[in-house]
C-alpha cells in the first residue's frame, strides 16, 4: 500500500467528521484515478451519460491524463459531453487548452459557445482573446454577453469597439456585460502576450 492511500485510510479513522469526509472523498478520487487507464481503454463504447459522469467525477484533479481526456471529449458529438469537457478544462485551468477551446467558439450549439467563451476567460491566456471577437456578433444574446465578459477578463483592449457597440444591445444582459468588460480591458493593448499568472 502506498503512503497516500495509507494516509487516506488513516483519515477515515479520524475523530473529526470533516476530516473523515475529506479522506473518503480523496480516497474515492484516488480509486477513480487508479482505474482511469482501464476506463480510457474502453472509451470507444462510452455513451453520453458515461462521458459526462467521468468528466464531472474527475473535477478538481490537476492531472495530465485528465486534461487529455477533457480535450478528447471536446470532439464528441453530444453537446452535453462538450459542455462537461469545457467545464473540466476551466476547472483544470491549463492555458495549453486555449487553442482547443477556441475551436468550440464556432460550435453549432449556443450552450457550447457560451461555455467555451467563459472557459477562455477563465484560462486567462490573452492569445485566445481574438477568437472571442466574432462572438460579439453572435445571434444569441447569452453568447454575446459571455464573450464580452471573457474579453473583459482577458483585458483585450482591441475589443473596445465591439464592446462599445454592445453597450447599445437590445438585451440588458449583453449591455451589462459589455459595460462591465469596458471597465476591465485597460488602457493599453497587451493582446497576444503570455498567459497571465
Amino acid at each position: 500500500m502506498n503512503a497516500r492511500r495509507k494516509a487516506l485510510l488513516d483519515g477515515l479513522q479520524d475523530t473529526d467528521p470533516a476530516v473523515r469526509g475529506r479522506a473518503a472523498e480523496a480516497l474515492d478520487r484516488l480509486d477513480l484515478l487508479e482505474g482511469l487507464p482501464q476506463e480510457l481503454a474502453g472509451m470507444a463504447g462510452f455513451d453520453t451519460a458515461r462521458w459526462v459522469e467521468l468528466l464531472r467525477s474527475l473535477a478538481g484533479i490537476r492531472d495530465e491524463t485528465y486534461l487529455k481526456l477533457a480535450l478528447r471529449a471536446l470532439g464528441e458529438t453530444a453537446e452535453e459531453v462538450r459542455i462537461a469537457a469545457l467545464e473540466a478544462i476551466a476547472e483544470i485551468g491549463d492555458w495549453r487548452a486555449t487553442a482547443a477551446v477556441a475551436q468550440r467558439l464556432a460550435d453549432p450549439s449556443p450552450a457550447v459557445r457560451v461555455r467555451a467563451a467563459t472557459t477562455q476567460g477563465i484560462l486567462g491566456d490573452r492569445r485566445g482573446a481574438p477568437s472571442l471577437l466574432p462572438l460579439l456578433d453572435d445571434p444569441e444574446a447569452e453568447v454575446r454577453a459571455h464573450a464580452a465578459t471573457a474579453l473583459g477578463d482577458l483585458g483585450h483592449t482591441p475589443a473596445e469597439t465591439g464592446l462599445l457597440a454592445l453597450a447599445a444591445d437590445p438585451e440588458a444582459e449583453v449591455r451589462a456585460a459589455a459595460l462591465g468588460a469596458l471597465g476591465r480591458i485597460g488602457l493599453s493593448s497587451r493582446a497576444g502576450g503570455p498567459p497571465r499568472d
